[in-house]
């Protein structure tokens, strides 16, 4: 370019473009502005963001403390309960404990007001309380403490033997034996002096049967002559069973029953000073009747015998002797009736309700 200023010179100089007209030219600046990128939200739409943004964060933290803290409650409210069931189930325990600790009371309480009520009804002693010199005879004839179950009802038979021993125990036992079941034998001691006997009786013993006292010598008269007569009798066999099977009987049967024309102006007396001294004595309810000159058949046995079926603790009265074999045949049948009827055996204990004869009341 010559001669002058340059066209560019010009045309900035008159603000002027080479494309158009000065005034349709937007200024520079705002071309600028336009021709820049956006920089981020608009301020409004950002506090916006922000705002929801800490208060999700808030939401989030107060949710996670209080999960944490539910979870602690829980774990709290948890542990309190098994605290609880553990507490109830200590007291309930101790409270089944409690009564079933008052019912061996009540139980004892109502056996204590039975033996007083016996001792008073039957009791001999004067009126100004004088003891009867029988009670200083024979200070080791005591029943040892019973300390088992006690048997107050429910179907229970109990099977007894008396007069023995003699040779058809061992058929008896085998009997027992093939069908489980325990039963009662009341020994007479003078059929018993023999070695054979005296095995039978250890036999009996061994089995797991209880032995009971039926007198020495099975003699009414000289028993029941007197209550010092009859603990005699019953003091000889009462060492003798201990000596032969070392084992102490606690319970006892009058021979012919504890009523009898024998007895009856000195029963009241021998049961006061019997029961004073721990002994309990059994009648029966059910009876083989076989207590006869010839002996009966089998059959009739058996029927005799299942008359008690029906009856809570049934005591049947059978003979162990010589000349009872057809007790003895009669035997399964009577086992198997019983046991058909829903009865459980056992032998005789201190702790079984006695069954006993009906007495005339003592004025």
């Amino acid at each position: 370019m010559t001669g002058g200023r340059s066209q560019m010179e010009h045309m900035a100089e008159h603000n002027t473009s080479l494309d158009g007209p000065e005034a349709l030219r937007p200024p520079l600046e705002e071309q600028t502005k336009a021709a820049a990128p956006a920089r981020g939200l608009p301020k409004p739409l950002f506090f916006a963001v922000a705002a929801l943004a800490v208060a999700l964060g808030a939401l989030a933290a107060y949710l996670w403390f209080f999960g944490s803290g539910c979870r602690r409650s829980m774990a709290l409210m948890s542990a309190g309960r098994d605290y609880m069931r553990q507490e109830l189930e200590e007291a309930n325990a101790g409270l089944a404990a409690a009564r079933a600790e008052l019912a061996q009371r009540e139980a004892e309480l109502a056996q204590a007001r039975d033996t007083i009520g016996l001792l008073e009804e039957y009791s001999v002693a004067s009126p100004d309380g004088t003891v009867p010199e029988y009670t200083q005879l024979y200070p080791d004839f005591y029943a040892q403490p019973w300390e088992g179950e006690r048997v107050d009802g429910g179907r229970v038979c109990f099977l007894t033997f008396d007069d023995g021993p003699s040779r058809n125990t061992g058929r008896v036992l085998e009997v027992l034996e093939r069908y489980g079941v325990k039963a009662t034998f009341f020994v007479v001691g003078s059929a018993a002096t023999g070695a054979a006997s005296q095995q039978r009786m250890r036999d009996i013993a061994a089995a797991g049967h209880a032995i009971g006292m039926h007198s020495w010598s099975h003699d009414y008269k000289k028993i029941y002559a007197s209550v010092e007569a009859f603990l005699a009798d019953f003091y000889r066999l009462y060492q003798y069973i201990h000596e032969v099977t070392g084992v102490y009987p606690q319970v006892f049967r009058f021979p012919g029953g504890s009523i009898n024309g024998y007895d009856r102006g000195v029963y009241q007396e021998i049961i006061a000073e019997m029961t004073r001294r721990g002994f309990v004595y059994f009648d029966w309810n059910a009876s083989a009747q076989d207590a006869t000159v010839t002996p009966r058949p089998a059959a009739d046995i058996a029927a005799d015998c299942l008359r008690g079926v029906g009856r809570d603790l049934v005591v049947v009265l059978c003979h162990d002797s010589a000349a009872r074999g057809t007790t003895v045949d009669a035997l399964p049948a009577i086992v198997e009736g019983y046991q058909r009827s829903g009865y459980a055996f056992s032998p005789l204990h201190p702790g079984v309700a006695p069954v006993t004869m009906g007495y005339p009341k003592i004025r």
